[in-house]
């Protein structure tokens, strides 16, 4: 086993929990929709997984392009005890995404259920492994950049770690516990949940996809849970009027804003856990931690900050004490830097602070968001930017301009809506025409639901677009 048989060392962020499991490790570690592993069994996978990635190649991140479960899961830790990063893909990715991501991150290793994957005809810039041996890259996840296309970042296994101890206090994760994960380990909160909470010597239920009725099934009988969730797995699960769920003890939320309905349902369902919303971002990780629900006075409260955490507000120019601007962030969970063509690109400034484009402002009851600096939507839990859509759309030929942008939806949070200017009058393709014409070129949550012909694009007076809600709706027509 790992830091036993084998002349591997235990990784940081497996450190707690050979801890934990030490005293029996024929407890239950993982369990998925395929059976169950005890730890000894889960050991036992990693390092046969691990000496298949050392004999198929000697080096460079490993990337994963597998449904959410223990072959996942012991391909991103086995990549980690022998360390190299793992880089996880998206199984919902149109090709070209899927191709440049990829590329991007120099991936030769690809573990996959598919017949068939894009290869990476000549890597960007090769991840950086080893680097720094106490605390080396294990983790190549991907966030949108300006244009849409996945960006890699790279994490460095303290940035992690180094939240276990705070966040299992916090939401009183420990031995016994079983943490559910109804959305895809892609995503990195679910990822980190089941890191987390293996480190805690607590049970990982993971799921290939989520259903809401499944979940309901197994946590009305659960005595001893934790869930993940983020916003829209909450309206779901309400949809099928459960009674309380008294066995569920924490319920751990990020990805969207939560608003009062959320708040509401989550108390109604879980009467007897401690609920928190997780603000944060895959460059920042942990930023603030809400346990308090809706403010009243403040809708865009989201907590105080999380352990470890210090905030500033700044104005654009970087200068502190501003009453409301950007918000800039010091912690230990920050990422490394993004990959890109000349090697790792760090927005950290000398003094370990960072800012995500976030706007806020800082009060004595912790920290409130009042917008985003980039067009960013963020739909489901998933962000769109959404230049990237509105960059396809502009090849259709029937198509003189476009905006794509995001509406207040009670599910959802924010749901993918487009304004079309027609290129001429004899050839004007409907909504689902388009949304045909979009499949494959972008992944299917980035396609608008709704679609508007308008006579022309909203202006500013500098000559920009104009993304004001109201100017857009202006002479629309729904198509």
């Amino acid at each position: 086993m790992v830091g036993e048989s084998s002349n591997r060392a235990v990784p940081a962020i497996l450190a707690g929990a050979f801890e934990a499991y030490g005293k029996d490790e024929s407890r239950t570690a993982v369990v998925s929709e395929s059976g169950s592993l005890s730890w000894r069994e889960f050991t036992g996978l990693i390092d046969e997984v691990a000496e298949e990635i050392q004999r198929e190649s000697e080096s460079g991140p490993v990337g994963i392009l597998l449904p959410s479960g223990e072959s996942f899961l012991s391909v991103f830790l086995a990549a980690a005890t022998v360390g190299r990063p793992a880089c996880t893909l998206h199984p919902d990715w149109a090709e070209p995404e899927l191709e440049a991501a990829i590329t991007d991150a120099g991936l030769s290793l690809i573990f996959t259920d598919r017949e068939k994957v894009p290869e990476a005809p000549s890597p960007a810039s090769p991840a950086p492994a080893g680097t720094d041996d106490d605390d080396p890259v294990f983790y190549i996840g991907f966030t949108s950049g300006t244009s849409g296309r996945p960006k890699p970042f790279l994490r460095r296994q303290k940035s992690w770690s180094s939240s276990f101890e705070p966040a299992g206090d916090l939401f009183s994760v420990r031995t016994g516990d079983v943490v559910y994960l109804p959305g895809s380990l892609q995503h990195s909160h679910f990822l980190f949940g089941a890191v987390f909470a293996l480190n805690r010597g607590a049970s990982v239920r993971m799921f290939e996809r989520f259903d809401a009725g499944t979940l309901l099934d197994e946590l009305q009988v659960e005595e001893r849970g934790a869930v993940y969730l983020v916003p829209t797995m909450l309206l779901a699960l309400d949809e099928q009027n459960p009674g309380p769920l008294e066995g569920v003890h924490s319920v751990v939320i990020s990805g969207a804003k939560m608003e009062a309905h959320h708040w509401e349902i989550a108390r109604r369902i879980f009467p007897r856990a401690l609920v928190g919303e997780l603000y944060g971002a895959s460059e920042l990780s942990f930023v603030s931690v809400n346990t308090d629900g809706e403010s009243p006075r403040d809708h865009g409260y989201v907590g105080r900050p999380f352990p470890g955490v210090e905030i500033e507000i700044r104005d654009e120019a970087g200068a502190p004490g501003a009453d409301t601007g950007l918000v800039w962030v010091r912690s230990p969970y920050l990422f490394e830097g993004y990959l890109g063509e000349s090697g790792v690109e760090s927005p950290i400034g000398a003094d370990g602070c960072m800012t995500v484009g976030d706007v806020g402002s800082l009060g004595p009851d912790g920290l409130s968001l009042s917008g985003r600096a980039s067009n960013m939507v963020i739909t489901g839990g998933k962000n769109v930017h959404p230049e990237e859509v509105e960059a396809r759309l502009a090849e259709h030929p029937d198509l003189r301009d476009c905006v794509v942008a995001g509406v207040p939806h009670a599910r959802w949070g924010e749901e993918i809506v487009a304004f079309v200017v027609f290129a001429g009058y004899d050839q004007q393709p409907g909504g689902d025409d388009l949304k045909a014409y979009l499949r494959g070129k972008v992944a299917s949550y980035k396609i608008p639901k709704r679609w508007f012909r308008v006579e022309a694009i909203p202006l500013t007076r500098a000559g920009k677009t104009d993304r004001s809600l109201d100017r857009l709706f202006e002479g629309a027509t729904e198509i």
